[in-house]
């Protein structure tokens, strides 16, 4: 049953008596028809003698019906299948009591997707920190992104403020045969204007193998061999490997008298690059120019000023270490680096609304608004900035408003277009 005349093929006028809803109230069948839906496999597959039922406020599909013409279904985990033989020619997912049909009703040439399965895309899109539509398809495919059937990405304005380059980097290749036989290193700033907590550097380490990014914020570049220092024994704790090689350009950051006296003791071979030539140390220069664009796709997407640069790179770079990579084979980072997928569960876009509780009196109000600025390394939990407080507060109790950036930027492109008209 469907109240949508304009859905039906084969339109036919046939009074076809009343239907009873769940309080007996009577609602009049004024046609039949056939509605064409691509479903989730991207079949196209036709229901028959559909009744066009205005007064309805949802569309039905009887389940008894279905019996009766051989289909079984099955329920299990909050999907429910219908089934002719082996093949899945219906999937439905659960909302509230009721299963939600995952497909698009055709029109024409065209389709108008269901409720449940209103393209999510741009959303994960900035989820995923403005990945590229190669990217998203091969998590797609993977099923790592639930149960997201991957379509062509919309132009994406802050993508194009975020990455637009006027010459490439060289691709890539292994030069490794594990993990921390090569890393590369390289320090970024100092960027005009400081973060919330007042650094202008970031050094980023990179490993060869599984091409893993870990970042570090400075506020001096002199901080950077503390950094590595501890970066060392954090690897050595994890992995019970050591450092080989370390690949860097000449900054005086790397060249210091006690990094030269910690490669000795640690015997890590030194590889610097000749002067003005950092195609060299490319894999560090390329990551960071990814890191910088990742960033500026987010900033520009959630409206935040560049003082939320750290925030922004801490981010990007926890979102690069789980996208695919050329280089292994469009495994992620993380996949080639412990062996297991990453958790793409917990993504939220970045700078979103957020609601974090609190517990200030049995009349207080249990929420106070912030904004979304990544995630804590190490703890299962968010970091949110206290837009009442003004600092980044810690909590897994949140609230998410992710629509609210996707309903700013829909209203934005509708101007954009009513301006153009």
């Amino acid at each position: 049953m469907c109240p949508h005349k304009e859905w039906l093929d084969d339109y036919e006028e046939k009074a076809g008596g009343n239907v009873l809803m769940g309080n007996d109230a009577p609602c009049k069948t004024v046609s039949i028809g056939s509605v064409k839906i691509r479903m989730h496999d991207g079949v196209v597959r036709t229901l028959t003698n559909v009744r066009h039922v205005p007064d309805l406020k949802k569309n039905l599909i009887s389940v008894g019906a279905l019996d009766a013409k051989g289909f079984v279904y099955c329920v299990e985990g909050g999907m429910l299948q219908v089934k002719k033989v082996k093949p899945v020619v219906m999937q439905r997912t659960r909302q509230g009591n009721l299963y939600i049909l995952q497909g698009a009703t055709m029109i024409g040439n065209s389709s108008s997707v269901s409720q449940s399965e209103a393209s999510n895309n741009p959303l994960w899109h900035m989820r995923l920190g403005h990945m590229s539509e190669r990217g998203m398809e091969i998590l797609c495919k993977r099923g790592l992104l639930g149960n997201l059937k991957m379509e062509a990405l919309k132009f994406c304005e802050h993508c194009v403020y975020g990455k637009q380059h006027r010459l490439k980097f060289p691709k890539g290749v292994h030069t490794a045969k594990a993990t921390l036989d090569l890393v590369h290193a390289d320090c970024c700033g100092p960027l005009k204007v400081p973060s919330l907590g007042g650094v202008r550097y970031f050094l980023s380490f990179i490993d060869d193998y599984s091409r893993k990014t870990w970042v570090f914020m400075m506020k001096q570049k002199s901080e950077a061999f503390q950094n590595f220092k501890h970066w060392t024994v954090l690897m050595r704790n994890q992995t019970g490997k050591r450092v080989k090689r370390l690949r860097t350009d000449n900054g005086l950051e790397f060249c210091s008298k006690e990094f030269n006296n910690f490669y000795n003791e640690e015997g890590i071979a030194r590889q610097h690059t000749i002067r003005h030539t950092p195609q060299q140390n490319e894999v560090a220069k390329r990551m960071n120019k990814t890191l910088l664009e990742r960033a500026r796709c987010m900033l520009s997407n959630a409206h935040l000023d560049a003082s939320f640069w750290a925030e922004v790179v801490n981010t990007a770079c926890y979102l690069v270490n789980l996208s695919p990579s050329t280089v292994n084979g469009f495994k992620t980072p993380v996949e080639v680096w412990s062996d297991q997928p990453g958790d793409y569960s917990i993504l939220k876009v970045f700078g979103c609304p957020a609601y974090y509780h609190v517990m200030k009196g049995k009349l207080e109000p249990r929420a106070k608004k912030g904004i979304f600025v990544g995630y804590r390394r190490g703890v299962k939990g968010f970091r949110i900035w206290s837009l009442s407080e003004g600092k980044v507060i810690l909590s897994r109790d949140v609230t998410f408003d992710e629509k609210s950036l996707l309903h700013s930027q829909t209203v934005a492109e509708s101007e954009e277009d009513k301006r153009k008209s």
